[in-house]
């Protein structure tokens, strides 16, 4: 691992003990309770994911965001023992990390482990991606991505949508966008305002992307690119890509 990365890595977990520990006594230090702790690793989690993210999508400088992900997944483990399902997905992830060929997919791996951790953090129970392929019985009918344009121009400034579960907006979450026609696989993400509202906050290419969701609630198949079923053509802006989930 190179040396900006591997301390990135014990930055990450030094800030952790950092952030959940207080003083108890002459000698021993006082952590937060279970929840509260896991919410720290949550949003550590995101931060990192985001920038790697960054590194990825402006940067291509895809060893950098790999080598981002695993010194924050090796990292953060440890720190998981109360939470074995957690660690089991960091587990996975980085043995799924080490079958793929391209260092870009490598890192696209560990995407999906960093967000399956987060998730389970936040009680959204989302399995591992070998686990989590549907039964088999019959196809149901996949959430449509609503008013697709036609793939030419750009997304960027005035592409936005809005995301709804069981009808009703869903208050907090992410929508990531994979691409399906690039050379390098390309992730964008977007945050869910409380009124289900998203924006991605770079410019999205042109193109066929398959699209997950998560946030509390979320049926676990919405949140893998395996299972979600749902795609968008991203074209000129301005698009709106409104999303239902069932």
């Amino acid at each position: 691992m190179s040396g900006r990365f591997a301390a990135l890595a014990l930055l990450l977990c030094a800030s952790l003990l950092a952030a959940g520990a207080a003083p108890a006594g002459a000698d021993e230090p006082k952590f937060p309770d279970a929840k509260a702790f896991d919410k720290l690793v949550v949003d550590a989690l995101r931060e990192v994911h985001n920038k790697g993210a960054d590194l990825y999508n402006m940067k291509k400088e895809f060893d950098g965001t790999y080598r981002m992900y695993q010194g924050a997944l090796v990292a953060v483990r440890p720190l998981l023992a109360h939470r074995p399902d957690a660690q089991k997905l960091i587990d996975d992830g980085l043995a799924a990390a080490e079958k793929e060929t391209g260092v870009a997919q490598k890192a696209f791996k560990l995407h999906e482990a960093i967000e399956a951790v987060r998730a389970d953090l936040k009680g959204e129970a989302v399995k591992k991606p070998e686990d989590a392929k549907p039964k088999e019985k019959t196809p149901e009918k996949p959430p449509e991505v609503k008013n697709p344009a036609p793939a030419a121009g750009a997304g960027g400034p005035g592409f936005r949508g809005r995301v709804t579960f069981q009808g009703k907006p869903l208050a907090a979450g992410d929508v990531i966008f994979v691409s399906l026609d690039q050379p390098k696989p390309r992730v964008f993400v977007a945050a869910i305002q409380g009124d289900g509202q998203y924006a991605p906050m770079e410019v999205v290419p042109p193109g066929q992307y398959v699209v997950t969701v998560t946030g509390q609630g979320v049926p676990e198949k919405y949140q893998l690119t395996t299972t979600s079923g749902l795609t968008a053509q991203v074209g000129p802006p301005p698009s709106v890509f409104d999303i239902e989930l069932k």
